[in-house]
């Protein structure tokens, strides 16, 4: 009887051994789509105290130098992660075999060493084993993928299994994000864009990845006798398909596009052979404040599994959705090219052309600019009523407005505009047209860049948002798109007015950082400064308004859409008005505008 028991009990252990050791999953990997290593398959597997994985090869690695990576989701939730594409723990392993003596390992866990004995290397074999217990006291139910590759510090090109998507230890299934499915090929005029001549460019959405295929007409691989030819290209990617979002916009007039991310690439050898995403730092507190302060993520691994390579005249660019905010697949995508001459004569290539919108990923068309309707206004001011004797950006010529969609879109025209004018034009809206100012945009051009700020009360507060990317400077205009949700859902019936100014260098600006002070007229100490042209009473020279006194009139038609018809999604602003602050908001405009350019000449 005792002896029954003992085999019945022996029975049931090793069923349960055998049930927990088979948790996971093992697939099969294409061969022949990595030189070395390549990955044949992959065992996923978890027995409740450890994590297993066993990465096959095709051949014998024993003898070779390879890195690679294991991405591991614990909370299985791509929106969090010790890195962006949703992994909460990166397992970095590298392997360099040496002659007549034993291989130097090194493995390490978010970046912090842990013992060599984690991973075992033999014949074609790679067997990693982690504990649980490293792991966050993960219950062993994870999203996990393995990348491995040949390069010493990063590899913008490697073997991914799965390819696409993550195993899913607890139901050994290939999970796949959801995302839209589309591909779309545009093509363009060979011959129009200098050196950096694109012929097409073919995206395609689908298994949770924009993958994209930028052709050439010539060759664009890099070789050791490369000189100039060296390409740069920017991917501006408008995720949400909105404008009031995004950092940047695609340099087309009107403004319609705004561009949340822009894929980065260079090759060359003189530029090398890099690629990352440029986007808004989320983390940094001037974001937070509503200005757009970016950062740079490099592709590949160890960060992510961004992939970058360049092959005879095709640039190949696989960005899984998860790097791009967890997109759906449906957005806007516009690409320029140049090579390190092109700039120097003006010459950049765009797909579609500048000018013609850009490609719309949910439908494979081209979505086209915004244009105004029949409601354009053109208000004219005299061309020398200017105190700063027509100097670059301080003439103001005429003023155009109208609508389309949800925005209010506006061109104003200039004598003369350059790059580095030094001068700040504010644009005043009253909204409810009680003769006091509510909302205000400010825009300067200094040391070749762009800054624009709004103000206004928003989600209930006065705050300050940097809009740069609804402006766009086109030889001596500045165009503009400002969506609804910016001034307050207004419906479009407003007064307007534009004036250009300039804080004279050494002037000293109210030192108080408090709006309400300002708002309820305390005083507060303006200082001396030099200053010139009849400066304010803190120091603000202007130079042109138009009109040059009281406001323009602009009227909302059938054209313009309330912010609560459409679909855009932006901060919105409280129903009720702001009280008039129009001085305040001069200083503010001045001094935001002075910050982002000052920050941005660093950068």
């Amino acid at each position: 009887m005792g002896s029954e028991r003992l085999a019945t009990s022996i029975i049931i252990s090793l069923l349960i051994v055998f049930m927990v050791s088979i948790a996971g999953a093992e697939l099969s990997d294409p061969l022949g789509d990595f030189s070395s290593p390549d990955i044949s398959s992959l065992d996923v597997s978890t027995d409740g105290n450890n994590l297993y994985i066993d990465v096959l090869c095709a051949e014998d690695v024993t003898d070779y130098s390879f890195y690679g990576a294991v991405f591991i989701d614990t909370d299985q939730d791509s929106r969090t992660g010790y890195v962006e594409n949703g992994a909460d723990y990166v397992y970095q392993f590298s392997y360099m075999s040496i002659i007549y003596a034993e291989p130097m390992i090194t493995t390490t866990l978010n970046d912090d060493a842990i013992g060599t004995g984690s991973m075992q290397v033999w014949g074609n074999t790679i067997s990693i084993t982690l504990p649980l217990e490293m792991l966050g006291n993960d219950d062993g139910s994870a999203d996990v993928f393995v990348a491995v590759h040949d390069q010493m510090v990063k590899a913008l090109y490697f073997d991914r299994a799965p390819d696409y998507g993550v195993i899913d230890t607890g139901t050994g299934e290939v999970k796949l994000p959801v995302s839209a499915s589309s591909n779309v090929l545009i093509s363009d005029t060979i011959g129009d864009g200098a050196a950096a001549d694109i012929e097409n460019v073919e995206a395609t959405v689908g298994s949770g990845v924009l993958e994209l295929v930028i052709s050439y007409a010539g060759n664009v691989e890099p070789g050791a006798y490369s000189y100039g030819e060296d390409i740069t290209g920017w991917v501006y990617v408008d995720i949400d398909q909105q404008l009031a979002t995004g950092f940047t916009n695609t340099e087309q007039v009107p403004p319609t596009f705004g561009a949340d991310y822009v894929i980065e690439y260079t090759a060359g050898s003189l530029t090398g052979m890099d690629a990352g995403i440029r986007m808004i730092n989320a983390d940094s507190e001037l974001a937070k404040e509503g200005y757009s302060d970016t950062t740079t993520m490099s592709l590949g691994v160890p960060y992510n599994d961004g992939m970058y390579r360049v092959s005879g005249n095709k640039v190949y660019l696989t960005i899984p959705l998860t790097l791009l905010g967890n997109d759906d697949g449906g957005m806007y995508l516009v690409v320029d090219s140049f090579t390190i001459y092109d700039p120097l004569g003006g010459h950049m290539e765009s797909i579609p052309d500048n000018g013609k919108g850009a490609i719309d990923t949910s439908d494979g068309s081209v979505k086209s600019l915004l244009s105004y309707g029949n409601d354009r206004n053109t208000f004219m001011d005299p061309s020398s009523d200017s105190t700063g004797f027509g100097q670059d950006g301080d003439e103001i010529v005429s003023v155009e407005t109208g609508f389309a969609e949800d925005k209010m879109l506006m061109a104003i025209t200039y004598s003369s505009l350059s790059l580095d004018d030094g001068a700040i034009t504010t644009i005043s809206f009253d909204t409810d047209q009680d003769g006091r100012e509510d909302y205000s945009l400010a825009y300067s051009l200094m040391y070749g860049k762009l800054a624009a700020t709004m103000m206004g009360y928003y989600d209930g507060e006065y705050r300050v948002k940097e809009v740069s990317h609804l402006v766009t400077m086109q030889g001596d205009k500045m165009h503009l798109s400002i969506p609804a949700v910016f001034l307050g859902n207004d419906d479009g019936n407003m007064n307007i007015a534009v004036e250009t100014a300039l804080v004279v260098y050494g002037a000293n600006i109210p030192q108080t950082d408090m709006t309400k002070e300002w708002l309820s007229g305390d005083d507060v100490k303006t200082g001396v400064g030099q200053v010139h042209l009849s400066p304010d009473k803190f120091s603000r020279t202007l130079y042109d308004r138009a009109p040059g006194s009281g406001y323009y009139t602009v009227a909302g038609s059938n054209n313009f859409l309330s912010a609560i018809e459409s679909a855009e999604m932006a901060p919105q602003g409280q129903d009720g008005q702001a009280p008039g602050f129009s001085v305040v908001i001069g200083v503010i405009s001045l001094l935001t505008c002075s910050l982002i350019l000052s920050s941005r000449r660093k950068q």
